[in-house]
């Protein structure tokens, strides 16, 4: 639809709403308030990006993590994603 509306060249954009999209059908969904994208049921902290992000922006956060773009498999707390998709 992004594209559609002429907005495909806000990448960005499209990650978050994606990930949005698919986790909030059953968990909580929240802006991250100081640091990282979204608070994951009051919990975990994700800075959604593409596959070279890194963890600047949520290293000292406890349970944080990187949902990355382009990225087929996992690296430590780093990943794909594509796998908010297999939450839906």
């Amino acid at each position: 639809m992004f594209y559609a509306l002429g907005y495909g060249d806000k990448i960005g954009t499209i990650r978050e709403c994606f990930f949005v999209n698919q986790i909030s059908t059953s968990h909580t969904v929240e802006y991250g308030k100081d640091k990282g994208d979204f608070v994951i049921d009051g919990k975990i902290t994700i800075e959604v990006g593409g596959k070279d992000k890194t963890f600047e922006q949520v290293a000292d956060m406890p349970d944080s993590y990187i949902m990355a773009d382009r990225m087929e498999f996992a690296v430590g707390k780093k990943l794909p994603l594509w796998l908010a998709g297999m939450i839906y």
